[in-house]
């Protein structure tokens, strides 16, 4: 049927549907008109705020609801209540025709410079809680919705935040700010914060803003529909209307619109004819209670039903149930997902998706829910949840969901075991319902599981097995386990985790479920604590540092210069750059084939006839060099690596070539449609070190770096043998790679999103074939990098330089997330095979290790096996050391410096060793490393005596032993580490410092990039403090290869002292010269002398270029210790980080805040790598781990309950920058002490399961819940009352 026509053939049809030519809604006070000429209907809130209405503060990242930094809020009617609530959304998720009648909030229109700033916002400057600031809109946006809805405890604000990513701060910070707002704040748990009481406070807002802002906008309640020609948006207020519309056209597609929230999940292929929104119908809203039971509108948010879940179960006991599934439903997804997902939604999921792991599917299934199913006949009919998979739904709508009530003989518990705290789907969820009898026999129990396979969702044999038996009988246990053991039969589909797994953890949960029912009588005293789930306190940090008043605003704690800018969407990142007239975008063609196969055939033809589509470009396109690292922009990169596949596929998703469109959106439509061909290729793949190893196929293993022992001891009493693997890590910057390209007289204006302006100025000139000058770089910021933009960028700028000189058209290249994770490359993997002999005292006699690096297909450029060999022998005595190091040459992407490369590797692999001979020895670890601790290590020890002191280390130790002895199922676990951070000196930045005549204020640009790290800020504070003059008449300007030529890229640590000393020596210049004029002027203000110095020709801007070869800059270790305490649940994996005591040797902090920033995210990050952060290929080398959807970093639940960070007191660093230390990178490497805090919980166990069995078990991989789990030696046969 033409569906231009459609809606107007109404013959079956009762409604009257009003055409609507526009949509308004409000954003900040403003009214908004969008004409449906001007806007399809899949546009999403986000692309409407960016796109066409500059509202750049809100960003976005993974577009599936998943990272929070396009996070907003709204005010949005309630159908229900008729009542105005404000509730956080994911804009890249919201329709924008969802949004007729409702007022939106962003960051720009909550405060600001003008208005005044609302109280989120500046707490989250003064708790230091920004540093890339990629997030922090988000964060902010999230944060006044919950503070402008009412009352809220802390509980609540750390609960909130599960969808908000950040990479930079660990969390830590943000979450002080904002619980300071909490009703029952406290400062014993929030931290140290700065002093900025200068900053303006919006008035509406000194107290929660109880004014409506905003002119109510039209409500409509008559059905109405909007016309785009090949589709309609039919907005409808009743279920008759619904099938009113369905009638009308009944062959066009339509789709239901709730919450939107299942395209994070499954990407629609195709757009449907009809658009139905049926936010507004209230029947699908309401609830009622009859009959003892409880009827759910099917259309209810999972946000409102958890609320009234938790409301039901205090009012009336026959639901006191609905608590349990309200915390259910806490752990699904994540605030704002709920706040607009819908029970319905999610369940329909499961409808079309039976893969699908549905909570909301488990939890009203194992209660024995019914729904309620009209259809367009009007035809009422029931179904439970299982015969809702295989039912017709064309044409039908679930109407309503009906839970019964439940007596005290009901016991109901259900679990969802995640790979990380919150916004997770589950690893395997469950449900169990069983009803008991005055003498505890099963009289009916139903038994559900999900994530086993698409197929399986009741235990059937195990319900009918313990049926009529008494359940709190070890006879009756082992039947059960047994039952399920043969029932049980998961499938195995990467990405999720192995079968075994799964089944097991199955099982323990159904005893973890009996033991949470077992009167305290029944069951033993050890076992006890094995039915409570882990219950997490709300957490708290502290920061110990001192400052030097004198010395101000140089050691001043102080926020970011860029966070109010951050926290009200002033701050611009690349990709916030207006369009320029003719702007082009740009997306990557990637091969989906194997490594090794030769590309027979482009085919273009389908995507160029896509409307919109401007050219496509490959390796014939490319006027100079098919190489993004060319060696003339330096002498480190020594591998040519290619733009565009030349022929043969280097890796899985290698880019082939690049499409130009009109839109983003187009050109990755048209990306997705050219066809490419490839014949098999001659050459065997190779995805992992460990698979070399074994076959060692010609050329992909080669020997770097060779140790030879000096010396064997021979008083061996321990042979202690091990492995060690670890793969890669994603570098998780909130801004993925992106580039924008304007063409002009002057050649190629770049403004790319990197580390490295160098390296951007210098390989598109050499892509291009063109001189160096005609190549303008400029970054102001970036959004997050941790080592990824160094070199990586260099592909998308060189990509989007060649299109953008080709066309002479701006164009923009903007990496999405799952392309950014497919093709860039990642943290090296790891791998060591070590046999280490040792005497009574755990001291090593000898120690032979084979090490490999993976440096990826093309790599080579970034190698760290040197690094890692140097680090490995730095701080433990290793004259008796025998080292074979490798670099393995795997057919992946190439592997990139990521955060302490190479160092991180190396600190764990030393601290993994020495761990061990303390497990095997049943010696002290700390002991351990005493023993082997190379002479002269006086630094480093004060550091260790502090840690053991200051952290109660000994006291705690018999407490855990204590712990563990009266409890099987749940252990403690405590390690500690010690590091020395070899800090090299290396590369060269320049500064630049002008004083301005006009006022005396001072501009300082610098070579060094500004992502998170703090650079400008250290760089104003140091200039303030040279000079001599307040911090706010200094301003730090973008970067640029103008000013700043030829630099090293920032990374390493380095950066910020580097342009501090320049800045230090510009400085020192601009005194030499002021000084004649001053000595002849009597008490000049600044302003004043600056202005006669301008009068008398002195020359006010000096830069200088701080260089490796300088005298007086040598490199310096960094020292630490660091100890953590963890909490395993034995019979699921799950842990959590109890406390973490961590001291750095930071020397005397230029900017402690800044500083404490930077060691609690690099802490985190490391967090992230040693525990869930796990990258899955295909047999293919097909990454499946490229969203986020199934690559989990840590999140706000995840971080140390307690964090407690120190920089020791009176520390200067003689040879270090105004007596500072680096400490980007150094923390990273202590978070090896979270798997070993974790091996030491599980070593109790493991000895509780089998008293012969190892206690040690090696480092594979992240020490994920999947691994603690299986390594935790659980066996059903065990599980007793």
């Amino acid at each position: 049927m033409d569906t231009l026509t459609w809606l107007f053939s109404q013959k079956a049809s009762s409604t009257t549907l009003q055409q609507l030519q526009e949509l308004k809604f409000y954003v900040h006070d403003q009214e908004h008109t969008v004409n449906t000429s001007d806007l399809p209907p899949e546009t999403s809130l986000n692309t409407y705020l960016r796109k066409y209405s500059h509202l750049t503060g809100t960003k976005y990242m993974c577009l599936e609801g998943g990272c929070g930094s396009c996070v907003v809020a709204a005010t949005v009617m309630d159908p229900v209540t008729n009542r105005e609530v404000i509730i956080a959304v994911n804009s890249c998720l919201v329709p924008i025709y969802s949004c007729s009648g409702w007022k939106i909030h962003t960051s720009e229109s909550i405060g600001n410079e003008k208005s005044g700033y609302h109280p989120v916002q500046q707490k989250l400057v003064q708790f230091n809680g920004t540093q890339c600031g990629f997030c922090s809109s988000g964060m902010v946006m999230n944060m006044y919705a919950l503070y402008e809805s009412g009352n809220f405890t802390m509980k609540d604000v750390e609960n909130s935040f599960g969808g908000n990513m950040c990479r930079c701060t660990g969390y830590r910070p943000i979450l002080s700010a904002f619980k300071s707002l909490a009703a029952d704040a406290s400062s014993d748990l929030l931290g140290k914060c700065a002093d900025i009481e200068d900053i303006r406070v919006c008035k509406k807002t000194q107290g929660q803003c109880k004014q409506n802002c905003l002119t109510p906008c039209i409500k409509r309640s008559q059905a109405h529909y909007y016309d785009f020609g090949k589709s309609r948006w039919v907005k409808v207020f009743s279920v008759n209307e619904i099938f009113d519309v369905m009638k009308s056209s009944p062959d066009a597609s339509y789709m239901l619109v709730g919450g939107n929230t299942a395209t994070g999940v499954y990407k629609r292929t195709k757009e449907p004819d009809v658009y139905i929104d049926i936010t507004s119908v209230k029947t699908l809203l309401e609830h009622s209670i009859s009959n003892d039971s409880l009827v759910l509108g099917a259309n209810m948010s999972l946000t409102n039903a958890m609320n009234l879940f938790y409301k039901l179960a205090k009012e009336d006991s026959k639901f006191s149930y609905l608590e349990n599934l309200g915390d259910h439903i806490d752990l699904i997804a994540n605030v704002p997902v709920r706040n607009t997902g819908t029970l319905a939604g999610n369940i329909f999921t499961k409808h079309e998706y039976q893969q699908f792991p549905s909570d909301i599917f488990l939890i009203l299934e194992t209660v024995g829910a019914t729904l309620t199913i009209v259809g367009i006949d009007q035809q009422e009919v029931t179904k439970n949840l299982v015969d809702f998979l295989s039912f017709d739904m064309k044409h039908k709508i679930i109407k309503s969901i009906t839970l019964p009530s439940l007596d005290a003989s009901y016991k109901y518990e259900s679990y969802k075991i995640m790979p990380r705290a919150q916004n997770a789907h589950a690893l395997v969820n469950a449900g169990f319902l069983l009803k008991l009898d005055d003498s505890n026999k099963v009289e009916s129990a139903r038994i559900v599981y999900g994530s086993i396979n698409p197929s399986f969702i009741h235990a059937q044999n195990s319900e009918a097995y313990l049926t009529g038996k008494n359940l709190f009988e070890n006879e009756t246990l082992q039947g059960v386990f047994e039952t399920l053991d043969k029932e049980l039969v998961p499938d195995f589909v990467l990405p999720d985790p192995p079968p075994e797994f799964r089944k097991q953890l199955a099982i323990a949960l159904m005893y973890k479920f009996i033991l949470s029912i077992t009167p305290d009588d029944k069951k033993s005293a050890r076992n006890k604590s094995g039915g409570a789930k882990l219950v997490r306190p709300v957490s708290s940090g502290t920061q110990d540092y001192e400052t030097n008043e004198s010395l101000y605003p140089l050691t001043q704690p102080i926020p970011k210069l860029e966070a109010l800018a951050q926290c009200s969407g002033q701050a611009k990142y690349i990709m916030d750059m207006h369009d320029e007239p003719g702007q082009l975008y740009g997306a990557f063609v990637l091969a989906k084939a194997t490594a090794c196969s030769v590309i027979s055939k482009i085919d273009t033809t389908e995507a160029l006839k896509l409307p919109g589509v401007v050219a496509f470009y490959d390796k014939n396109d490319i006027p100079g060099e098919n190489n993004f690292m060319p060696k003339k922009a330096s002498d480190l990169f020594s591998v040519p690596e290619e733009i565009f596949c030349s022929g043969v596929v280097k890796y899985y998703f290698q880019s082939v070539g690049l499409i130009v469109a009109t839109s983003q959106e187009i050109a990755e439509n048209a990306a997705e449609l050219v066809n490419v061909s490839y014949v098999e290729g001659k050459e065997t793949p190779y995805f992992t070190i460990r698979e070399m190893i074994a076959k060692n196929p010609e050329g992909k293993i080669n020997l770097a770096v060779k140790v030879e022992a000096k010396s064997k001891g021979s008083d061996v009493k321990h042979v202690i043998k091990g492995k060690f693997d670890v793969s890669w890590q994603y570098h998780y910057q909130m801004e993925t790679q992106c580039c924008a390209v304007i063409p002009g007289e002057d050649g190629l204006d770049i403004y790319p999103s990197t580390q490295s302006l160098n390296l951007a100025q210098t390989s598109a000139a050499n892509a291009l074939n063109i001189p160096v000058n005609k190549i303008n770089v400029f970054v102001r910021r970036i959004g997050g990098a941790y080592g990824s933009k160094i070199s990586r960028n260099s592909l998308v700028s060189c990509a989007a330089a060649i299109a953008a000189y080709k066309l002479q058209k701006p164009v923009k290249l903007q990496m999405s997330l799952i392309t950014n994770m497919n093709v860039i490359g990642k943290r090296n993997p790891c791998a060591a095979d070590y046999e280490v002999g040792v005497d009574e005292k755990g001291s090593i006699q000898y120690l032979n290790i084979s090490v490999y690096s993976d440096i990826g297909s093309e790599g080579g450029n970034e190698a760290v096996i040197s690094e890692l060999v140097y680090v490995l022998t730095f701080i433990y005595k290793s004259d008796n050391w025998n080292i074979n190091a490798y670099y393995a040459k795997s057919d992946n992407h190439t592997a990139t410096w990521c955060r302490a490369p190479g160092t991180v590797e190396a600190i764990g692999l030393a601290e993994v060793i020495m761990q061990h001979i303390a497990f095997t020895t049943n010696l002290d670890p700390i002991q351990i490393r005493r023993e082997n601790l190379k002479e002269n290590q006086a630094d480093l020890t004060k550091h260790l005596d502090d840690l053991i002191q200051w952290a109660d280390i000994e006291k705690r130790k018999q407490e855990i032993e204590e712990f563990n002895k009266a409890n099987r199922w749940v252990k403690r676990g405590i390690a500690s580490v010690i590091m020395t951070f070899p800090m090299y000196i290396f590369g060269n930045w320049y500064a630049h410092v002008s004083i301005y005549q006009g006022d005396g204020t001072v501009s300082v640009s610098h070579g060094g990039v500004e992502m998170g790290q703090g650079i400008n800020t250290k760089a104003a504070q140091v200039c303030a403090y040279a000079l001599g003059i307040p911090l706010n008449q200094v301003s730090v300007k973008p970067s640029n290869v103008l000013v700043t030529p030829n630099c090293m890229s920032t990374g390493g640590s380095l950066t910020s002292e580097a342009v501090a000393y320049a800045i230090l020596k510009c400085c020192d210049t601009l005194k030499e010269r002021i000084k004649p004029v001053k000595e002849k002027m009597k008490d000049p203000t600044w302003a004043e002398l600056i202005y006669q110095c301008h009068l008398e020709y002195v020359d006010l801007c000096a830069s200088y270029m701080y260089h490796a070869a300088l005298p007086d800059v040598k490199s310096y270790p960094v020292h630490g210790a660091t100890c953590v305490e963890t909490e395993v649940d034995i019979l699921t994996g799950l842990y959590q980080i109890k406390r973490v005591d961590l001291i750095e040797d930071a020397g005397n902090s230029m900017s402690p805040e800044i500083d404490i920033g930077q060691v609690e995210g690099a802490f985190i990050m490391g967090l992230g790598y040693w525990t869930s952060e796990q990258i899955i290929f295909n047999s293919e080398g097909e990454l499946l781990t490229n969203r986020t959807w199934t690559y989990k970093p840590p999140g706000v639940k995840d971080i140390p309950v307690d964090f407690r960070v120190k920089f020791p007191k009176n520390n200067p660093n003689p040879i270090g920058v105004l007596h500072s230390k680096a400490t980007g990178e150094p923390p990273l490497c202590m978070a090896i002490c979270v798997p070993l805090a974790i091996r030491d919980a599980v070593a109790s166990a493991r000895s509780d399961a089998d008293s012969t069995a190892d206690r040690w078990y090696n480092i594979d991989g992240p020490s994920s819940v999947e691994n603690t789990f299986m390594n935790s030696l659980n066996n059903y046969k065990q599980y007793t009352i």
